[in-house]
């Protein structure tokens, strides 16, 4: 094995035996009882600046706005926090992205003083706040980049794009202000390194040079003069909370805190500005750099790990060898920081909240992996990662573990040590390899692919390229096939696909198969489409200069915002639902063409009456009782891989020159849901409306029924690596497989055993089936109870009933 690092096993053993200090434990019950706040001060001030800057240059616009919110926030220190910086004064809260996302708010302009926040939770809002929130809608209203796009995607396309929505046979994220250069991660390693000091130069030095060489883009000038605005109001903000923290030192009459107070001040006077000395100013200019990316964007607030074992390892490890920390000081720290993130809220639109059912971002960490020199990264700052993600059992972050065969069997332990105390997917295994040689695939050099880290659910980033979706995030396949049982007809009544036939008159299975392609195509084909508008559109309306310094070196090298098209950008889409399509399909040519036990027409009846009548039950237990994905069988399988590889085909093939082409990516989320109010009953035995399968790759809920070995041989025979850059897959297991270390070992060998034969994504669920079911009759008894949905792990008893029975539903396995 070729190691990056030496590992000292003593310190994994004092690793082990670190706790939460009284501070965090103080902190968690805070949170437990804490309502979440709407702050409404960043609205006030982003449509003060708005308005105060008209008929200047957008790029300079939008950095002024930043400064404008940077200085005027309200910020506070609370007594749990050590490393000082949250979105807001208060202990759970987030501000609105009107600015960006215009009237997006369910509840804005009712009077009942509440606004809707997830699908089943609301936040007070007082009469003085609601204005503030609607003045910021009217300001922005026909200036913001998501009302722009969608006026022309409706000059261009009619009513298409607004019914493809209500039919969930696209993606909502646009509708919320997703653009996908949202969500990159920051820049940690310059930031750690260098300071925000460095972009100030770096940026003054290129205007110096363009004067000099009589420039000939004034965007590029304007670029870097926005950069030095943002940089130095992100350090003013820095400033802010060492003057506070001077100014509480003053009163403070405990002499510990006093001293913390001064240390907080002396710290935030020097980073992020400067480059870090040790790990406590490395966790601080992480915090206080990162919150510069919630006062832009606030609905995609999450800063983003990327690979934090990789970048800190020299500030944990100097500190250890020179004895200026304990692995317990790390761990505190550690846990401060992994704790606030984990707990920062987004507020989005009704759409939105179908497909996340979460308030929290989905904040992501990669762990371990393949160095760009091709070592294996894990180290010590790895394991402590995992510790503290067990201490605090959080639903989020989302934890990725780099998997490849360098990997050391005692990362792969803790992880599923890790697993065992958190309970819900926490962390998940992606295949380091496969992912790799797909970005080497796709053109990608060797060195710069194995920088690879995972955003959000399951998406992998690269951490110098923009990543765009505006408007493409993911396409339901499902939706395709039901239009292909309906002659082009959606789920609403509208036909929002070519007309392929009645199925009804369907003579052989090819028929139906030429009907779901040309379905699927054309629903596809619309929604990339959809986002090539979006991309020369968007750019008009939005820049993101804090993200696009501090994200992506070639937009300070290029002077472009990451907000305008690039050809270095990664281009991306889920396309979903793979699953119940083959399912599906191969029930109707075994069930009708083959076996010839019923006809097109029965099944038709059937599936339109969503199995009632006469004999809509005897038919549905025909397709529920039809061969399925999950189970080993070669037939079905093969359904799969038929589907799954032509849906990719036809991502992967769609003209987008001269920019990359699109890839695939199956990732998770709660999409299931949302997708599944937009499909009817399925030949596969689902009921209309019900959610469908979830992640990417799992099996029909409860149909996996040879075990789960055979379940993962059905995914490896699929091969969506092939095509595709990973395909989540969930499995559930009870809790008493993993009270053994017996347990524990085999499951590790289960996990490597997958992802060694080709498997790129796999999570696990250990929890008890009855543990389930109590907790959606009695939720006051299971409040910490965290499970994974699909891409992300949320709190059982906040899920839809929907989902908590999707979750209940899924087969239970066990390791002989």
């Amino acid at each position: 094995m070729r190691k990056a690092f030496e590992i000292n096993e003593d310190l994994l053993a004092e690793i082990d035996k670190t706790v939460l200090d009284d501070r965090r434990l103080r902190w968690k019950e805070a949170v437990r009882n804490a309502s979440f706040k709407l702050h409404t001060d960043r609205t006030k001030y982003a449509a003060e600046s708005w308005r105060s800057t008209v008929g200047e240059d957008i790029q300079i616009r939008r950095a002024k706005l930043f400064k404008h919110i940077a200085e005027n926030v309200d910020i506070d220190i609370l007594e749990y926090d050590y490393i000082v910086g949250r979105i807001g004064p208060t202990i759970l809260g987030n501000y609105t992205s009107i600015d960006i996302c215009g009237d997006y708010l369910d509840g804005l302009w009712d009077d009942t003083g509440e606004l809707q926040i997830t699908l089943h939770d609301q936040t007070a809002c007082s009469p003085e706040d609601l204005e503030i929130l609607r003045d910021c809608v009217r300001t922005f209203r026909g200036q913001n980049p998501v009302d722009c796009i969608k006026k022309t995607w409706r000059e261009i396309l009619g009513d298409w794009p607004d019914d493809s929505l209500e039919a969930h046979i696209k993606d909502p994220d646009l509708t919320s202000g997703n653009f996908g250069n949202s969500s990159n991660t920051i820049d940690f390693e310059i930031i750690l390194n260098k300071g925000l000091k460095y972009y100030i130069e770096e940026a003054t030095r290129r205007m110096e040079e363009f004067k000099a060489n009589f420039g000939q883009q004034p965007d590029q000038f304007l670029f870097w003069r926005s950069a030095v605005i943002v940089c130095q109001a992100c350090i003013d903000h820095a400033k802010r909370y060492a003057a506070l923290a001077r100014k509480k030192a003053e009163t403070e009459k405990d002499e510990k805190r006093r001293a913390e107070l001064l240390d907080i001040a002396e710290t935030c006077e020097y980073v992020p500005e400067n480059p870090a000395r040790n790990f406590r100013e490395a966790m601080q200019s992480m915090v206080l750099a990162g919150l510069g990316k919630a006062l832009e964007h606030p609905m995609f607030n999450q800063p983003h790990w990327g690979r934090g074992d990789q970048y800190l390892y020299p500030f944990f490890i100097n500190d250890i060898k020179n004895k200026k920390i304990t692995a317990q000081d790390a761990l505190s720290m550690l846990a401060e920081v992994i704790g606030r993130w984990g707990t920062q809220h987004m507020i989005a639109g009704s759409l939105h909240k179908q497909t996340h059912q979460i308030t929290f971002g989905i904040n992501s960490m990669n762990l371990g992996g393949i160095t760009p020199e091709g070592f294996d990264g894990s180290n010590e700052l790895s394991y402590l990662f995992l510790h503290a993600v067990g201490l605090l059992q959080q639903s989020s972050p989302t934890v990725i573990i780099n998997w490849n065969s360098q990997t050391p069997h005692w990362l792969m332990r803790k992880s599923i040590e890790t697993n065992k105390l958190t309970g819900g997917g926490i962390p998940l295994f992606e295949n380091d390899e496969m992912i790799v040689n797909s970005y080497v695939r796709d053109g990608v050099p060797l060195e710069e692919a194995r920088t690879w880290f995972g955003r959000g659910c399951v998406w992998p980033a690269l951490p110098q390229r923009s990543e765009y979706k505006g408007g493409a995030a993911a396409f339901n396949s499902a939706a395709a096939l039901h239009m292909a049982l309906h002659n082009g007809v959606a789920i609403t009544g509208k036909q929002l696909g070519p007309q392929t036939g009645d199925p009804r008159e369907f003579k052989t299975f090819e028929e139906l198969w030429d009907a779901y392609v040309e379905q699927h195509k054309f629903g596809i084909q619309r929604t990339l489409w959809l986002a090539d508008l979006a991309r020369e559109i968007q750019y008009k309306y939005i820049r993101l200069p804090y993200l696009s310094t501090v994200s992506i070196r070639d937009c300070m090298e290029s002077g472009r915002d990451t907000m305008m098209p690039s050809v270095k950008c990664e281009y991306g889409i889920t396309d979903r639902a793979i699953i119940d399509v083959a399912d599906s399909l191969y029930a109707v040519k075994k069930l009708v063409f083959e076996d010839k036990v019923l006809t097109m027409s029965e099944l038709m009846d059937a599936l339109d009456s969503n199995f009632e009548g006469e004999r809509g039950e005897e038919i549905r237990q025909m397709c529920l009782n039809a061969p399925k994905y999950g189970n080993d069988i070669d037939e079905v399988d093969e359904m799969a891989a038929k589907v799954g590889e032509m849906s990719a085909k036809s991502v992967t093939e769609w003209d987008h020159s001269p920019y990359p082409a699109f890839k695939s990516v199956r990732e998770g989320l709660s999409w299931h849901y949302a997708a599944g109010l937009g499909v009817g009953a399925l030949p596969n035995g689902r009921l209309a409306l019900e959610p469908l399968d979830d992640a990417s790759a799992s099996p029909m809920r409860g149909m996996d029924v040879n075990g789960p070995t055979a379940a993962l041989n059905s995914v490896l025979k699929a091969n969506f690596g092939k095509y595709t850059y990973v395909s989540a897959l969930n499995q559930k297991f009870p809790r008493n497989l993993v009270e053994t270390e017996a347990g524990i070992e085999n499951l590790v060998a289960y996990t490597v055993a997958f992802l060694k034969a080709g498997g790129t994504h796999i999570q696990y669920n250990i929890v008890d089936t009855e543990e389930l079911k109590d907790a959606k009759i009695h939720p006051e008894n299971h409040q910490n109870l965290i499970v994974r949905v699909g891409g992300f792990s949320a709190y059982f008893v906040q899920l839809s009933p929907q989902i908590q029975d999707d979750i209940i539903g899924r087969q239970e396995h066990c390791l002989n």
